[in-house]
């Protein structure tokens, strides 16, 4: 199989050299997404929520572009500035995914602009 990319014009435009969703082998691996709109703006200086929202949002719109839905995720990684936020992080994304819930990694960062990351890998059932 041929890996296929998916573009969106739901999700910001990539940040530098790289799609927004790859699919190979029956997983569809989706680019890491930030608290950042369809304008190219960076929403660091919102709260919490409102960023994790956001970045959640985008994600969903790449998984999306690909026929998916965060519902297929089997993998999430979650980049935090803060790991405090963990607990507020896991009730909004909840929200999003499936059930069985997907494996994930939680990883603290040293982001400036901004207080958090998610990528994930889709599967493509049948």
């Amino acid at each position: 199989m041929i890996p296929k990319a998916y573009t969106s014009d739901r999700t910001p435009p990539p940040a530098g050299s790289y799609n927004i969703a790859v699919e190979a082998g029956g997983l569809v691996f989706l680019a890491g997404q930030t608290p950042r709109d369809r304008d190219n703006v960076r929403h660091g200086d919102k709260p919490f929520a409102f960023q994790a929202r956001l970045t959640l949002d985008n994600l969903e719109a790449a998984a999306n572009a690909a026929g998916l839905s965060l519902k297929d995720a089997v993998r999430v990684g979650v980049f935090l500035k803060n790991p405090a936020n963990a607990k507020e992080f896991d009730t909004i994304y909840k929200e999003y995914v499936g059930d069985p819930l997907p494996a994930r990694a939680l990883t603290q960062s040293t982001f400036a602009d901004f207080d958090i990351e998610v990528d994930a890998v889709l599967f493509r059932r049948g």
